[in-house]
């Protein structure tokens, strides 16, 4: 309803009609409509997905109309919702202790999620909040409706338009077209043929162009790229991987001077960098050689790009994790007692292994921002013994690959069968590659999109600028819920571990062992030894 009454206002009809016509002219093999079931025009008058169909049909053109209903209520939760859930309700039980603990009463309250952190609203400032949004369609004020929906909401709806387009805008006379080069640095992400596709739809709307190097740096090295246009990638946003071809290779001193005159050759505007930490140290070693913006979006799956809460294909990696640990736990449960030790990928950031630990209900998780010893392996093997003696079925065990350099999975597998003997059987699984494939979330999507968009609007600001200095090399990222440039000389890392210096998901790590607490901890405390300071109990 907010596109409609902001875009196309009364005319809405023959617009919509004239947007499809076109889209069938520019040979579209389909085109899309989505009708909110509120659906309304300017004066409050509903839009029916029926209304649309035989406005469409009697223009000429094939029409079905799916509803979805009910099914949108159903399936697996994903694992922000499950992360989500699992905050919100700790948190709603910390409140309520503490009221009564103290004896105060508590004043009725909204536990919600904001610049992704728990808070508390008033519950009436919450209700006058939306009837706010109700007394602005009554007014017509839709540009107020969609801000008090929220910032996240109104920039997602802006972004949807950009992308929606079917003219492009035709070049002014005397001004130069921008060509903006683009590369893939690192493994493969869910999310990146998203992303790709996003910045050619955009940068052909204001008739600028998009080149492609194949295979990352390789093709910058080997001269292999192509043009990139918007049909061409038009239905990539839904595939995994990274279609245009991803590589290891990075940029560094040794052929540094051969990319440079690649680029000067292709009189590139700027270059567009999607990859991980092979792109921040690629990025570093552009930040020596000014000549043109460097901008890094980030897209790996481990989440360890400084400078952004989240990175692109991390949200889909977390997702596939979870469904792989779910058929596990039913693998455990179904059987015999069992404690299933997983290793996740990540690197040495355990950003990943933290997420699925939260979302899944592991038992214990191991990662290699917190020192792993052999008391704190041998406490949470009492804690899972506790947990199945208690009627517990199963055991859930998450380790990032790069934990410890000792406590490897074999040996962790191996100490939790022994110290389970006749109580447990423990099994191993190690997860692999399948992390990195599977088609990109809706998260990772809307992400890759959204950053895209905010990289193109910088793109034509920075161009103009009469002279380049290294803080023109940045990294485009997302802290709360604003979008931010972080030159990359600037950026608070670790480059020896690759990882940022600052991750917010730490935080998260003690609400899994708290969840994963057995509901009577007698026997940790019966067999938990005396140098043990990883027990809470003692």
């Amino acid at each position: 309803s907010s596109g409609i009454n902001a875009e196309y206002g009364e005319n809405w009809r023959e617009l919509i009609v004239a947007k499809m016509k076109r889209a069938s002219e520019a040979s579209k093999r389909f085109g899309m409509i989505l009708i909110a079931e509120g659906a309304a025009d300017q004066d409050g008058n509903p839009i029916k997905a029926e209304q649309v169909k035989q406005l469409l049909s009697d223009a000429g053109m094939d029409v079905r109309v799916t509803v979805l209903g009910h099914v949108q209520r159903g399936g697996q939760p994903s694992a922000f919702d499950r992360n989500l859930g699992s905050r919100l309700g700790c948190e709603a039980a910390r409140v309520m202790t503490e009221g009564v603990k103290s004896g105060v009463e508590i004043d009725p309250c909204i536990v919600s999620l904001k610049n992704n952190k728990i808070i508390k609203l008033p519950l009436m400032e919450a209700i006058k909040h939306t009837h706010s949004v109700k007394e602005c369609f009554r007014k017509k004020d839709f540009a107020k409706a969609q801000e008090l929906r929220g910032t996240g909401f109104s920039k997602k709806v802006e972004i949807s338009k950009m992308l929606s387009v079917m003219d492009v805008k035709p070049v002014a006379e005397g001004t130069k077209r921008l060509h903006i080069g683009a590369a893939f640095i690192g493994a493969p992400a869910p999310g990146m043929n998203s992303g790709i596709r996003a910045l050619a739809k955009i940068a052909a709307y204001h008739g600028n162009i998009v080149t492609v190097f194949h295979e990352g740096v390789d093709g910058m090295v080997g001269a292999d790229y192509a043009q990139l246009s918007p049909d061409e990638c038009d239905l990539w946003s839904m595939r995994g991987g990274c279609l245009a071809g991803a590589s290891r290779s990075t940029i560094n001193p040794s052929n540094v001077k051969a990319i440079l005159t690649q680029f000067k050759k292709l009189e590139l505007d700027c270059l567009v960098l999607f990859g991980g930490f092979e792109a921040v140290t690629s990025t570093l070693t552009l930040a020596d050689h000014v000549t043109i913006p460097v901008y890094l979006i980030p897209s790996t799956i481990s989440n360890n790009v400084p400078g952004s809460d989240f990175s692109i294909g991390c949200d889909t990696a977390l997702n596939t994790i979870v469904r792989a640990v779910d058929c596990i736990k039913q693998s455990a449960a179904s059987t015999r007692k069992r404690v299933f030790v997983i290793d996740v990928m990540g690197g040495n950031c355990g950003y990943l292994a933290v997420l699925s630990g939260l979302a899944s209900g592991a038992d214990a998780v191991y990662i290699p921002e917190q020192h792993v010893n052999i008391d704190q392996l041998q406490c949470d093997a009492y804690r899972v013994m506790d947990k199945i003696i208690q009627g517990c079925k199963r055991g859930i065990i998450i380790r990032n690959e790069n934990s410890s350099p000792h406590y490897k999975n074999d040996f962790v597998t191996a100490l939790y069968a022994e110290e389970g003997k006749d109580k447990f059987v423990t099994r191993s699984a190690v997860l692999g590659h399948i992390q990195q494939g599977y088609s990109p979330s809706p998260f990772d999507r809307a992400l890759a999109a959204s950053f895209a968009c905010k990289v193109y609007r910088d793109i034509v600001k920075r161009t103009t600028k009469p002279e380049l200095t290294p803080a023109d090399l940045v990294v485009v990222g997302i802290r709360g819920s604003v979008t931010t440039f972080t030159p990359v000389l600037q950026l608070k890392m670790d480059i020896p571990r690759r990882v940022p210096v600052d991750n917010w998901w730490l935080d998260l790590k003690p609400l899994v062992q708290t969840l994963a607490l057995p509901p009577n901890t007698a026997t940790v405390q019966d067999n938990c030894t005396d140098t043990c300071t990883h027990c809470d109990e003692k």
